[in-house]
């Protein structure tokens, strides 16, 4: 009788691992969508905002290229204000663009041999597979998620910075070109 009682407790804590490693993966898949979704209007912003700066610029550098130094400081504001958001651009691409782990094989990731089988034979492969090496590659398949989420978001954040400072920028270079 004892021997059934530990049997279903072993059973119980291994479905209780397996759903922590379902709900664990949603977090971090949805995290990762969530970064994207905030780089992705980030992206749109700051390019606006680098076409804007430019074309504040030349517009203004078209008009008098013989201003004074306030109008040139206000210049080279928009030209470091351009500059900061396109750095912030670049980040926020950086965080959209997908990380790729190669490395490893495992039954998991998009890109490995068993996914490139006939469906059949993929099918045996995976119906062959014991269920440590299941529960391994979930697990190393986490970690590497948890790794490209970690990286996306520190992605964002310079991204979020550098938006910030060519912010602070342009409204400087509005507030001289105002003075001037």
């Amino acid at each position: 009788m004892d021997a059934i009682v530990d049997r279903f407790a072993q059973m119980q804590r291994e479905l209780v691992h397996e759903r922590f490693a379902d709900f664990e993966r949603g977090v971090l898949q949805d995290n990762i969508i969530l970064c994207d979704a905030k780089s992705g209007m980030l992206l749109a912003f700051d390019g606006a905002m680098v076409i804007f700066c430019i074309d504040t610029f030349i517009n203004a550098h078209g008009a008098s290229p013989d201003a004074g130094l306030l109008r040139q400081a206000a210049n080279a504001l928009f030209l470091a204000a351009a500059a900061c958001f396109l750095v912030s651009c670049h980040f926020s691409l950086t965080t959209v663009i997908p990380r790729l782990r190669r490395g490893r094989e495992d039954h998991i990731f998009w890109e490995a041999r068993a996914f490139r089988l006939p469906v059949e034979q993929y099918v045996e492969q995976m119906e062959g597979l014991d269920t440590m090496t299941e529960r391994r590659e979930k697990l190393q398949h986490l970690h590497m998620l948890a790794s490209i989420c970690k990286i996306k978001f520190d992605h964002f954040q310079l991204a979020i910075r550098f938006g910030q400072a060519a912010f602070i920028i342009l409204v400087l270079a509005e507030l001289t070109r105002i003075v001037a």
